[in-house]
């Protein structure tokens, strides 16, 4: 109470301090789009969405886009927290990886394989497990870096190929030209947490500039963790000591040359397992997994007499090492000794991929594209170190894909549009696809948007899927097939005055042959096309400004997920979420805002119901309070709800503990230019 006292208090002596007469500074980071008139709002552009900027209303989606604004003020610290204050999303924790769902499905142990995150258009899905691991702290991009991301619900497997079935996330990074003067960002908060950035930026002659930014952190994590499922004396009586500590590190650089723009990213995280995979020995700080992921982009683009020609190599890697320490005696895990068993996995890929889009042609305007890609190495190991060395697995299944795509975009009269698109993709070991989508757009007036869209998306197995088999606990499947979804979608977006939007969307997902683990005749588990899955929902937003002094978003979203060869309801697939949001000026330099929640209870895959919750975050920031000189300061479940998150790490847990009340603060010092 005497920190949250403090708090109080801090913010209202800024307030004091802050003159209403004071000069406004020059933004840096962006406009809010609950700030913007219509006018404004007109001319905000989605790029994701069919691979060209694009207003909101033509995008053939339903798009939120959070600015560079909005992750300041709101003081967004990761990725999840960011998509979780945003209509139909969600986040949950097991305390090894941060993940992300949408629309009612969030499966435990999927890993938000069916969304699809991309940085400035570049695919981040490994080439092993098939989908972006990265929500929290581990993501490889900073929150400081991002000048916008782009939210686009719904299938996007026409344009991308694999992944996109439910959402896509097109993260756009801050060029040189954004980068301001030199900043040194330094945070420290609750559970032992610390972080550093240095970003800076410079012009190389005329024709190019860099940003580059680095950053170091390092989270000693709640402690103890209490699992009532482990309530016993040779376990510690539930207690796990010291279990959740992580650190890391970030570099991102971002060199542009006439034309053409080179993104690099490299990153490290170390993460402690409280609870890991399997029936490891409880609090044994041996149960770790470290990931690396690295990335190098070199992108080219020309615009021509008639169109626009983009061309886009890259190289990517993601390195995996995990160790599990197992009892030697399940029986006497305490005094047996361990079983020191260690899961590698090497993925290095490269690609290119290149499209046209001709303008001004009888059929509208048309993209063409085709992407090869390449695995240099797809390298699956699993073997024990100790009490003595033992190979279980060591596979190396390289895939070579190849596709093709064409999108149309035809203005069929003054307030009608229609966008078509259709996908072909190859792959050397999975099967062929071919994804088509559809858009109907009606625009009656400025102020008034109707959507009709319709897609087939697809998620491909991953090659751990396909070929991991260790003889221990894991059955490969080879024969594994391409998960499918058909969508049908309407939207609607109505501009109320100037300051206020309102937007809806009803939905409906079929999802077949989809991917789940079963036990086979040898008790291994192994991946099948089982499932049938089918989801609906609607859900409603209103943003803008009410009255001057404030901005807002407010949304609700009634959804419900069937698994129709389960039990019936999907596993941690919520069917209400409520979402409030709002920021208030306290002067000129000083912001209040505040992110709010509720998510109605979820199903565990132990068919227990987790607790409905409800959270509250509060920050306060500042914009050039100083000349040189910022903070932020914030409180995390301001309330400190007990809640958990169903998991999927070894059948004794399916619930994990989460995060009580927790504090930061963050100083920003600015250099000159």
């Amino acid at each position: 109470m005497k920190r949250f006292t403090l708090c109080v208090g801090t913010a209202l002596l800024v307030a004091g301090l802050c003159r209403s007469d004071d000069h406004t500074p020059g933004d840096q980071t962006g406009q809010s789009l609950n700030d913007m008139t219509i006018e404004q709002l007109m001319q905000v552009k989605v790029e994701g969405a069919a691979l060209h900027p694009q207003t909101l209303e033509d995008a053939p989606a339903s798009v939120t886009i959070l600015t560079a604004e909005d992750i300041r003020k709101y003081g967004y610290r990761t990725l999840a927290e960011a998509l979780s204050s945003v209509r139909d999303f969600y986040s949950d924790n097991n305390r090894t990886y941060t993940t992300v769902g949408a629309r009612g499905f969030d499966l435990p142990g999927d890993y938000g394989s069916h969304l699809l995150v991309m940085v400035n258009g570049h695919n981040m899905t490994d080439n092993i497990f098939d989908y972006m691991l990265f929500f929290g702290p581990d993501f490889p991009i900073d929150m400081n870096l991002i000048k916008q991301i782009e939210i686009i619900r719904g299938p996007s497997s026409a344009l991308y190929g694999s992944n996109g079935i439910f959402a896509t996330i097109n993260i756009i990074t801050k060029g040189p030209e954004d980068a301001g003067p030199p900043t040194l960002t330094a945070d420290a908060g609750s559970f032992g947490a610390k972080q550093g950035q240095f970003t800076a930026g410079r012009r190389l002659g005329r024709n190019g500039a860099i940003l580059f930014s680095s950053t170091i952190y390092n989270n000693s994590g709640e402690s103890p963790l209490y699992f009532p499922e482990f309530n016993a004396p040779q376990t510690n009586y539930g207690k796990a000591i010291n279990m959740d500590g992580e650190k890391g590190y970030h570099f991102f650089s971002t060199l542009t040359w006439r034309n053409w723009t080179v993104t690099a990213a490299f990153s490290d995280h170390d993460k402690i397992q409280p609870i890991s995979w399997g029936a490891t020995v409880f609090n044994d700080r041996g149960n770790w997994n470290n990931d690396v992921r690295n990335f190098v982009d070199a992108s080219y683009v020309r615009g021509l007499s008639h169109g626009t020609l983009r061309w886009r190599s890259y190289y990517d890697s993601h390195y995996y090492v995990g160790r599990a320490d197992y009892p030697l005696d399940p029986l006497h895990p305490a005094t047996s000794g361990v079983e020191d068993n260690r899961t590698y996995l090497n993925g290095d890929w490269a690609g290119s991929e290149l499209t046209y889009r001709l303008r001004r042609n009888p059929l509208g305007e048309l993209t063409f594209g085709t992407e090869v890609k390449v695995d240099l190495r797809n390298i699956q190991e699993n073997r024990d170190i100790m009490p003595f060395p033992v190979e279980y697995l060591k596979i190396d299944r390289p895939d070579q894909a190849f596709a093709l795509f064409v999108q149309e975009e035809r203005q069929l009269t003054r307030h009608w549009k229609l966008d078509l698109g259709v996908r072909y993709d190859w792959s050397a070991y999975r099967d062929k696809f071919v994804a088509p989508r559809a858009g109907l757009i009606w625009q009656p007036s400025s102020s008034w948007t109707y959507k009709l869209l319709y897609g087939r998306s697809f998620r491909n197995p991953s090659a751990f899927q396909l070929f991991y088999d260790d003889g221990l606990g894991a059955a490969a499947n080879p024969e594994a097939r391409p998960e499918k979804a058909d969508t049908l979608e309407f939207d609607l977006e109505h501009k109320l005055g100037k300051k206020m939007n309102v937007l809806a969307s009803a939905y409906g997902y079929r999802l077949s042959d989809f991917l789940e683990g079963v036990y086979d005749s040898r008790g291994l588990l192994q991946y099948q096309n089982i499932g049938k899955i089918t989801a609906a929902g609607v859900s409603v937003e209103f943003n803008g400004h009410p009255a001057s002094w404030i901005e807002t978003t407010v949304s609700y979203a009634l959804q419900r997920s069937d698994d129709h060869d389960g039990d019936g309801r999907l596993f941690n697939s919520p069917d209400h979420l409520a979402k409030l949001r709002f920021a208030i000026p306290l002067g000129r330099r000083v912001d209040a805002s505040s992110s709010m929640q509720y998510m109605s209870a979820g199903l565990s895959f132990g068919q227990a119901l987790v607790k409905p919750v409800y959270l509250a975050d509060f920050t306060l920031t500042t914009k050039q309070l100083l000349p040189n000189l910022d903070f932020r300061v914030g409180i995390r479940n301001t309330f400190n709800r007990n809640y958990t998150d169903p998991v999927a790490l070894t059948p004794i847990v399916d619930a994990m503990q989460q995060p009580g009340r927790s504090f930061f603060v963050e100083l920003i010092a600015h250099g000159r230019h």
